[in-house]
């Protein structure tokens, strides 16, 4: 049965001095199933006219996001591997490659936080080192 739980999520870019963050608070829909955990929930991405369905699954040694709607991506993050996928966009799919060099995940009994660095190759032509922090906590 899934309850309701909050989900806040932190992505940095570390493409220039500068960097780029992102933030995204919601509420999700969240359960356990077989020693893994999953989150769904919804989102409007900039520039974009449709919805996307996120769908988290997640232990402690691997993260995987699955996009659905007007962005569709198939993400895995496994600490030491790289993993190739296509992003699809409207205005076409791009070819990335997902480097992940950490990976935490740490629950307790309210809540959740997982934390993946990772480096992207775009098109094997631009690497981008990014980091993300995610908390789950029960409402």
């Amino acid at each position: 049965m899934a309850k309701q739980v909050l989900v806040s999520i932190t992505g940095n870019q570390f493409k220039d001095a500068d960097g780029d963050k992102i933030e995204i608070v919601t509420v999700a829909d969240y359960y356990k199933r077989n020693g893994r955990h999953f989150i769904i929930f919804y989102e409007m991405p900039e520039d974009e006219q449709a919805m996307v369905k996120n769908t988290i699954r997640f232990d402690e040694n691997f993260f995987e996001i699955t996009k659905k709607g007007a962005v569709n991506t198939h993400f895995l993050f496994q600490p030491q591997e790289s993993i190739s996928t296509y992003y699809t966009t409207t205005a076409g799919p791009l070819n990335v490659n997902v480097t992940t060099t950490a990976y935490r995940m740490t629950e307790q009994e309210q809540s959740i936080d997982i934390y993946i660095k990772y480096y992207m190759d775009i098109q094997f032509a631009y690497s981008i080192e990014n980091e993300v922090r995610i908390h789950v906590i029960q409402k």
